[in-house]
């Protein structure tokens, strides 16, 4: 993976920019995500965590920010 630096717009002689996670599309099949699929993103400490909007989800149970980080953590662990 890979995070790009792009130009979004320049206004009145200064340049704005703004970012972008390249992910491979092996991991994004793993995922089950779709092209414009619509992802939340939560910062704990130095970690992006980023999932699904749960909006999107129909039948979805909402779940915490901390029961993500719990799930990743377990997975993360258990590939070790």
């Amino acid at each position: 993976m890979r995070v790009h630096k792009v130009v979004n717009r320049v206004y009145q002689g200064t340049t704005y920019y703004r970012w972008v996670v390249s992910i491979p599309p092996k991991r994004v099949r793993e995922l089950g995500w779709t092209d414009g699929q619509q992802l939340d993103a939560v910062v704990r400490g130095s970690t992006l965590w980023i999932q699904p909007t749960l909006r999107e989800l129909p039948g979805r149970r909402e779940r915490s920010a901390q029961s993500l980080v719990d799930e990743v953590r377990r997975k993360t662990l258990a590939r070790r």
